[in-house]
């Protein structure tokens, strides 16, 4: 995993846990959370990237 992602994904359980009231116990369930929501984030950024990327090859004025 790098290093970017990694800490985008404890930043993400962090709150997530601070969410819910800082309760100990849940901290795989944290963690795979975030982790679930950053992958689900980096995906819409690729679509978004992949939309702009095809309108511009389809119109390249």
């Amino acid at each position: 995993m790098d290093a970017q992602r990694e800490r985008r994904i404890r930043e993400r359980a962090f709150e997530l846990w601070q969410r819910e009231g800082s309760l100990d116990g849940r901290t795989l369930g944290h963690w795979l959370q975030a982790e679930r929501e950053i992958d689900e984030d980096d995906a819409e950024e690729a679509r978004k990237r992949d939309a702009i990327a095809l309108a511009a090859a389809a119109n390249p004025h």
